[in-house]
């Protein structure tokens, strides 16, 4: 009976808000547990997750990857339907949080993936770590970083030369091989690819951010980083770890404070046509 009452209610029209109690329900592990075919809500799921809405798509994704692990569900469209979820938002996204914790799950060791996949998801991360706001950075350097530590045979991606702008003939500015338009994590050629993404961000104008982005040039002696220190970073905590640094030394200030917006300087004895049109007081 309990399984007839969540199959109808999952079959039944609802609204956005109705799809997500209903997801925060049967995504549980003791409700997919005690279902006798929870494979039947599989279709419930997917379309949850073509709905490329992050707040449907992300619980939806952590209910189809219980039945795969748990009732050896055949589903060869998750991992892409996964990557497509990593666009230009994602970083954006009030559920960035929610979703590097659920990533975190779905690319384990213990789930068995080709070393091309997992290259593809560090590709497409550094690529979005460029244009992503800083507290979204120190999230994914250690995300990406934990991925390279439990993945060794995509450490390649580290030591190859960097592509453009890190080329220094001007006539031969290197190709790089990943295709970001490419939808199969299987087919983007990122595994032949570099992460001079990742040394680009060594430069961001953030000091914290061009810190940590450091790691990755580094030797790998730490042997993970916990993402729970990172994930719920903002603006705020970042501002407030910022006051409690301890300065190193004296900032620089103005020693002479000036009298005037604009000051002729007496050493130059050549005048100046510039400031000639204006009239000092």
């Amino acid at each position: 009976m309990a399984d007839k009452h969540w199959y109808s209610a999952a079959s039944a029209p609802m609204t956005k808000s109705q799809k997500k109690a209903l997801l925060k329900q049967i995504q549980s592990q003791n409700v997919l547990s005690s279902l006798r075919r929870p494979e039947m809500l599989m279709d419930f799921f997917t379309d949850c997750i073509n709905s490329l809405d992050l707040s449907l798509a992300v619980p939806a994704l952590q209910g189809l990857f219980q039945l795969i692990i748990s009732r050896n569900l055949d589903y060869p469209d998750f991992y892409p339907r996964l990557y497509a979820l990593l666009d230009r938002d994602i970083l954006h996204s009030k559920y960035r949080s929610r979703f590097l914790r659920h990533l975190d799950t779905f690319l384990a060791p213990t789930n068995h993936l080709p070393a091309a996949t997992i290259a593809s998801f560090i590709k497409r991360l550094s690529r979005l770590a460029l244009f992503a706001p800083p507290a979204a950075i120190i999230a994914t350097i250690p995300f990406i970083y934990n991925l390279l530590k439990s993945h060794p045979t995509c450490s390649f991606m580290l030591h190859r030369h960097s592509y453009p702008p890190y080329t220094k003939s001007k006539n031969d500015l290197g190709v790089d091989q990943y295709d970001p338009e490419e939808k199969d994590p299987q087919q983007t050629g990122a595994i032949d690819s570099s992460l001079w993404e990742l040394e680009t961000l060594q430069s961001h104008y953030h000091p914290t951010v061009s810190s940590i982005a450091r790691i990755i040039s580094e030797q790998f002696t730490k042997q993970q980083y916990s993402l729970e220190d990172f994930l719920d970073h903002g603006y705020v905590t970042m501002l407030e770890s910022e006051l409690k640094k301890d300065s190193k030394k004296e900032p620089v200030v103005e020693w002479k404070i000036p009298k005037r917006l604009f000051e002729k300087d007496e050493s130059v004895k050549e005048l100046d046509p510039l400031l000639d049109t204006w009239t000092f007081f």
